[in-house]
């Protein structure tokens, strides 16, 4: 069977199908199957545009560059169809990577990703394709983020995304304002923290007066009152840097210096930020945070930093919830269970509920972790 067999039939399904009439179990298989098909026709387009690149057959349709025609052709921005010319280009030297997009085990997103920090990095290749079959795309982008970093150099990375900054907006069809831009680090950072501040303010000022709106439409008014004037005071940003890199200017293997929730920056780029007095550092020492163990728990300040640093977002697999994490001892303290880094984790407040009333429970070291349920629930009256 031949490709255009192939998309006849695949057609002929896809027509066929009846949302409103398909059992549950056949939904969720389809949809699993469905995803398999849209990874694999990633991966064929992704060689063909390749190829197409290599061969300037691109020019005989009287298309600008390579970009517009993969634009034209794949139905995407100018933006999408340069991702996937750049990632055709790195696979050639990633053979593990262009495997698992041929055989459907990696997305678009996760194929990005991962060729991205590997040609920097070609010794992370292999971790980097592990953690992708287990965790979620914000952490994989994310360890994808520090291995960039960590082989580029810290002050050299950000010259070169400083390089690359812009600032965009246009009208989408109903009229509504989109923005994107693309900064630092530690030049966006601060921005974050101020529209996450005011955010704050402006949805508790909600609460009280009966309105419920999403997270994201607070950190909008937010980004629109800093126009006016109206934003609160600047908000601190904590940047967690090693003492010794601190010491030093720069980071070494197994040192840090990142802004939770935003992504590493360099030693220099905390001490800019430090003077202009819109940061604080947070340094941490040489304690040895997997041996530090407390009685109870109350967490010390040492702990609670790695923690924050480890668990960015809520531990469980595949959700990426970053606020109002709360900490969990994972084997409770009342059985027994240690204040200790492998024993804490940050859940989100549904997580938390879930494992406190309803059974679930992490299990599995981080990095390998999984969400079971550990018993039954209690049924009410029973």
């Amino acid at each position: 069977m031949n490709l255009n067999e192939l998309l006849d039939g695949l057609r002929s399904l896809v027509r066929g199908l009846d949302g409103s009439t398909i059992a549950a179990a056949d939904a969720a298989r389809l949809v699993d199957q469905f995803s398999e098909i849209e990874r694999l026709a990633v991966a064929g387009r992704t060689l063909a545009t390749r190829r197409v690149q290599e061969t300037k057959a691109w020019r005989s349709s009287g298309s600008p560059s390579i970009v517009a025609w993969v634009a034209e052709h794949s139905r995407a921005s100018f933006r999408h169809a340069a991702a996937t010319i750049n990632m055709a280009m790195r696979l050639e030297q990633l053979p593990a990577t262009k495997e698992a997009l041929v055989s459907g085990n990696l997305s678009e997103r996760q194929a990005s990703e991962i060729s991205a920090a590997a040609e920097l990095d070609p010794a992370a290749e292999h971790d980097l394709l592990r953690m992708a079959e287990r965790e979620s795309i914000a952490a994989l982008r994310e360890k994808c983020r520090d291995v960039a970093a960590a082989a580029a150099g810290d002050e050299n990375a950000r010259e070169r995304i400083r390089r690359s900054r812009y600032f965009r907006h246009w009208l989408e069809t109903d009229g509504a304002l989109r923005l994107d831009a693309r900064l630092t680090a530690d030049e966006g950072a601060p921005l974050l923290a101020s529209i996450r501040h005011r955010a704050d303010v402006l949805e508790a000022e909600a609460h009280r007066a009966g309105q419920v709106e999403s997270a994201e439409a607070y950190a909008a008014d937010a980004l629109v009152s800093l126009a006016d004037g109206a934003g609160a005071p600047k908000a601190v940003v904590h940047v967690h840097v090693s003492q010794s890199a601190l010491a030093r200017g720069r980071t070494e293997a197994g040192e840090t210096c990142h802004i939770p929730g935003v992504g590493p920056i360099s030693v220099a780029a905390a001490r800019r930020l430090a003077a202009g007095g819109s940061v604080k550092l947070l340094e941490m020492g040489g304690v040895d945070v997997q041996r530090v163990v407390h009685a109870g728990r109350t967490i010390p300040a040492a702990l609670r930093t790695a923690l924050e640093t480890r668990d960015v977002a809520c531990a469980v697999p595949g959700c990426n919830k970053r606020r109002d994490l709360e900490i969990d001892h994972i084997v409770p303290v009342a059985d027994g269970g240690e204040t200790s880094l492998d024993n804490l984790a940050r859940l989100c407040r549904w997580h938390h509920a879930q494992k406190t009333h309803h059974g679930w429970r992490l299990e599995g070291p981080p990095g390998e972790r999984q969400w079971v349920r550990a018993r039954a629930p209690a049924r009410l009256g029973g």
